[in-house]
């Protein structure tokens, strides 16, 4: 399974290639959208998908622009796409231009399968870090938006934010995760479910509930 990585934007946010060429998810196209097609195009990659962990503008701002180009479905959180189109929750149009939106064609809930060839996402809410964030766990990997990160959790006191809810999505729904998932993290560097477990400050925030 190809997994790649591209950093964009002024804060650096992680965009995730995922799949096989002929069946790509695209994961949070969050800026530059000429470099993520430009991406797609030297590798002769097919986007079947392009999925938002959540609506914050720097994970969404080229999503119209991949899905516009390549024929893509656009999925994202049932419970996100009132935020999606929330200028005041996404943030769009504050710190960058305002994007084009599109209306989501799949909107998922917890638990669901998405398919992709020989490859299935398993759809994680984890409500905190705005209330309809979501995870995609694919075998082995976790791709977390900005729930978990490397030592750290995401911000909670943004619109729609919870700290309460943040720390039980971590702790009740990704610490039961086997310890050797990867973490593909919505921004910085990637880790692990066993090294998050022992490290992350997920405790310390959890004593502020």
């Amino acid at each position: 399974m190809i997994i790649e990585k591209i950093t964009l934007g002024s804060i650096g946010e992680n965009c995730y290639f995922v799949g096989d060429p002929q069946c790509m998810v695209v994961i949070d196209p969050g800026d530059e959208g000429e470099k993520i097609l430009t991406h797609i195009q030297e590798k002769d990659y097919r986007v079947q998908y392009v999925v938002l962990t959540h609506c914050h503008y720097d994970h969404i701002g080229a999503a119209a622009a991949i899905v516009e180009a390549t024929g893509a479905s656009l999925l994202i959180g049932a419970k996100e796409r009132s935020n999606y189109f929330d200028r005041h929750v996404s943030f769009c149009g504050y710190f960058a231009k305002m994007p084009t939106l599109l209306e989501p064609d799949v909107l998922l809930n917890d638990g669901d399968v998405i398919t992709v060839g020989p490859y299935t996402f398993q759809v994680i809410h984890t409500p905190g870090h705005t209330s309809g964030s979501l995870c995609l766990l694919c075998e082995n990997d976790l791709f977390s938006g900005d729930t978990i990160f490397y030592r750290t959790i995401g911000r909670a006191d943004f619109p729609t934010g919870s700290l309460r809810d943040l720390v039980k999505s971590i702790k009740e729904k990704l610490f039961i995760l086997s310890d050797s998932v990867r973490i593909h993290p919505g921004h910085g560097e990637d880790s692990t479910i066993g090294f998050e477990k022992q490290y992350n400050e997920v405790y310390k925030w959890e004593k502020q509930c």
